[in-house]
């Protein structure tokens, strides 16, 4: 049987504002809020759809400093990926335990 994992990039509030200058052309919501809101309910429903949801918390200086350790342009491509390497690690963690 196949587990199926999203990993959902997941900022800190704090940190909100220096990832809208980070990815200028990723489609943002005004608000930190607006996003959490937003988030916490696609979070909801990926989970009910049966695949496991992992909140993929990440920092813009460890990503901007990810993406040139892994020769990935800073772009919401590069943020997906970030997302799915964290889903599949934590899948990984749990498959080990």
């Amino acid at each position: 049987m196949e587990i199926q994992a999203a990993g959902l990039p997941w900022f800190a509030e704090d940190d909100y504002e220096s990832f809208r200058r980070v990815l200028p052309d990723r489609r943002w919501h005004p608000t930190y809020a607006d996003w959490l809101s937003a988030a916490e309910q696609n979070f909801e429903r990926i989970q009910t759809s049966g695949v496991m949801a992992i909140k993929a918390h990440v920092r813009s200086n460890e990503f901007v400093a990810w993406c040139e350790a892994t020769s990935r342009d800073v772009d919401a491509h590069a943020l997906l990926a970030w997302g799915n390497e964290t889903a599949i690690r934590a899948h990984q963690n749990k498959k080990g335990n």
